[in-house]
């Protein structure tokens, strides 16, 4: 009986994952027919259009990972940014694929959901029929370490030129760290501290030393473009605040999303510092010493959150204000990706087209990816 239990828990994921990977198709279709489309128009038009679009798949993606999953959002800190609409470069730390669902829940609450542009590592561009949305939607893909070279980084300059010298809306996400923290990743975190020791830095234990290079570069790059920087921490629930007042403290995994959609992480716990763009250092190096002291106090508040102590452990610096997403910020999106879906899926003419879009459109989409970055 238990493991019928277990079993069926486990395909809690199942329905709203087939709902968000299954409507990639049409929402394909739209995106590269509009591209089509408004290529004699101005650039604000197929910018507008597009961002609408995206921000409605993005709610869709909401409506699973809030209002289905009934998840606690609290804030901590700069709060009231939120209330700007203004151009940022979001940074946080990077733990689990939730992240990018994470940054979806402060755009949203900040009006600016169908304006977020991602920095991705390199690979991600051959993801079928996403890597090619992303990437048309202003995502910058990024190459690691000694493969980041003059190729990518001009690339990259030319990616973010597009952004500034149009004026477009944007919120860039990026992840410092460059690849996940996962506490069970001994060795990852040791080679992360024997950099910082290295360099003089101080070493931390709840994230890992940030990269410079691809972060300054955003940094410079969009300065008289994006007001602010918006320094973002993220700690799940189930990664230790639940643990007994009784118990030692000993940090978990945060939740993949198949997890999550199991309704295995009740809260989410985000703490936001708005860092105005003139604040921010203009050499690289000084860059780099700034952007290190931002995951030292990262580190510091992961640390309280963590701890034995029950007064820090759980929360993060300053007060926490409870947050739930309405449905009717989420539902139109999901009925509009229903009408989308249900020609390709009701009929036996739309189940044939249905796979050639998944099929010739991942191969079209993969091709202009490797043919243009």
């Amino acid at each position: 009986m238990l493991s019928v239990i277990a079993h069926l828990n486990s395909l809690k994921f199942v329905a709203p994952a087939v709902m968000m990977m299954g409507s990639a198709p049409p929402y394909f279709v739209l995106f590269s027919g509009w591209k089509v489309v408004s290529c004699l128009l101005p650039e604000r038009w197929h910018r507008a259009v597009d961002d609408c679009l995206w921000g409605t798949y993005q709610r869709l993606v909401e409506f699973f990972f809030e209002n289905y999953t009934g998840t606690e959002v609290v804030l901590y800190g700069d709060v009231e940014a939120l209330d700007r609409s203004e151009n940022v470069i979001y940074m946080c730390n990077h733990q689990t694929t939730m992240d990018w669902v994470v940054a979806d829940m402060i755009a949203i609450r900040g009006g600016m959901l169908g304006n977020m542009r991602f920095v991705l590592k390199d690979g991600l561009k051959y993801m079928p029929l996403y890597g090619w949305e992303f990437g048309q939607h202003g995502g910058i893909y990024v190459k690691r370490d000694k493969k980041f070279d003059q190729k990518n980084r001009k690339q990259f300059r030319k990616r973010l030129d597009v952004l500034r010298k149009n004026d477009i809306p944007t919120w860039l996400i990026v992840f410092p760290e460059g690849t996940r923290y996962n506490p069970l990743n001994g060795d990852l975190i040791r080679a992360s501290q024997a950099f910082a020791f290295k360099n003089g830095l101080a070493v931390t234990n709840h994230v890992l030393s940030p990269r410079i290079k691809a972060v300054n570069m955003c940094i410079q790059g969009l300065r008289g473009h994006t007001a602010a920087v918006y320094d973002v921490t993220i700690a799940y629930s189930n990664t230790g605040e639940e643990c007994s007042s009784l118990e030692m403290v000993e940090r978990r995994p945060a939740p993949g999303m198949p997890e999550f959609l199991q309704l295995r992480c009740p809260r989410i716990h985000v703490h936001i510092r708005r860092i105005p763009m003139e604040t921010i250092p203009e050499d690289e190096e000084s860059c780099h010493r700034w952007l290190h002291e931002l995951f030292e106090e990262k580190d510091n508040m992961l640390s309280d959150f963590y701890s034995n102590n029950t007064e820090k452990r759980g929360r993060l610096e300053g007060e926490g204000r409870s947050t739930h997403l309405g449905l009717l910020s989420t539902l139109p999106a999901v009925a509009f990706s229903c009408a989308l879906l249900a020609p390709l899926v009701g009929t036996s003419y739309g189940r044939q087209l249905y796979w050639k879009i998944w099929l010739f459109g991942s191969l079209a989409g993969i091709t202009w990816m490797k043919l243009t970055t």
